[in-house]
């Protein structure tokens, strides 16, 4: 949660408490030893505040629907339910969008972004926070975009990065009927390296789902996916559609 030097003085302050209810306990001086603890209960408190989050996701949902067998066209839509940590918030940023083929189309809340950025091959995308929108108290914001030829391999993948401090993640991938999954597995990705997770849930032959509970800051989550080669009539099929 914190980096380095906020660790640092972190335990200087719970040493600073202890020192304080010491004094305050086994001393005389008993008004002095409870200033010193509330003096660094409160600065704790401050360090605490000042490295929350901007924004806290309570509910985070990924649903990728992938509408042919060849894994030509395919949409996204996000919804999460999103709370401002301050009440001088004034934008959100999706950020850390990416596929293998390209992304367009993308609408916040059905409405065009109010910027959009592209960063090493990574999308970001903005929503200025309109006053009624009241994001203080939470709200839920949605996200939609379209893929074009990012899944026609034989192994796909949905990955999200936990970018706000995030209570629950859903990750669903809606596969066409023509192709049928012959394996999924659920990892992420931290330090270079790869965590193997609980397996999702696979509905039938076209639908993978699973989720995490308190998904870790900084962390990229993947779904991913193997499924059967189509066939050459549909292949030459969807590059007609």
């Amino acid at each position: 949660m914190f980096n380095k030097p906020n660790q640092l003085i972190f335990y200087i302050n719970v040493l600073i408490i202890a020192f304080g209810a010491l004094v305050a306990l086994f001393t005389p001086f008993f008004v002095v030893g409870l200033i010193f603890a509330i003096c660094a209960a409160l600065l704790i408190l401050d360090q605490f505040r000042q490295n929350k989050s901007a924004f806290t996701i309570s509910d985070l949902r990924k649903i990728l629907t992938i509408h042919d067998d060849g894994g030509n066209k395919a949409t996204m839509t996000q919804t999460q339910m999103t709370t401002a940590c301050h009440v001088d918030n004034s934008e959100y940023w999706f950020k850390n969008i990416r596929a293998i083929g390209s992304i367009s189309n993308f609408k916040i809340n059905n409405e065009q972004p109010d910027d959009q950025r592209k960063e090493n091959g990574n999308y970001h995308v903005c929503m200025r926070i309109p006053p009624e929108l009241k994001l203080i108290d939470g709200s839920d914001l949605m996200l939609t975009y379209e893929y074009q030829d990012a899944f026609t391999q034989n192994q796909g993948t949905l990955s999200h990065v936990i970018d706000d401090d995030t209570q629950h993640l859903h990750m669903t991938v809606q596969l066409p009927e023509g192709r049928a999954i012959s394996t999924a597995r659920f990892f992420c990705k931290h330090d270079g390296k790869e965590e193997a997770l609980l397996p999702p849930v696979v509905t039938g032959s076209t639908k993978i789902e699973t989720t995490v509970k308190n998904p870790k800051l900084g962390v990229e989550y993947c779904l991913q996916w193997n499924w059967s080669e189509p066939g050459l009539l549909k292949k030459l099929s969807s590059l007609f559609k």
